[in-house]
């Protein structure tokens, strides 16, 4: 019953927050340990509720799986600003490959 508990926390706090670190999540769900949250998490996107965004092996995070939301990244190699893509202006590019994710990297307007 409580892990229940914390996946409820877990999604509310994804819902409200879009992009957030395994260690976001542990700090603003109290009185969990740091396995708990992360268990929690991995049940999480192995029941396709959430998903792993991996910008570099130092970036991971998480949000929302949502069909209503379907979104790829960019991200900023200066400065790390993360900004949502609409992924189907971007997958009209490569019709002939089934991408699951797409990352950009790049300068953004402020540090190009």
């Amino acid at each position: 019953m409580r892990t229940n508990i914390y996946k409820d926390k877990i999604i509310k706090l994804l819902e409200k927050n879009h992009l957030l670190n395994m260690a976001d999540i542990h700090k603003k769900i109290a009185h969990a340990d740091y396995s708990t949250v992360y268990r929690n998490v991995e049940q999480l996107i192995n029941n396709g509720k959430i998903k792993k965004v991996v910008f570099d092996k130092d970036k991971i995070m998480y949000e929302i799986n949502s069909s209503e939301s379907q979104h790829d990244h960019f991200v900023c190699t200066d400065c790390g600003f993360v900004d949502e893509l609409d992924r189907s202006t971007l997958k009209s590019s490569f019709k002939e490959y089934a991408i699951t994710d797409i990352l950009i990297k790049g300068l953004c307007q402020k540090c190009h």
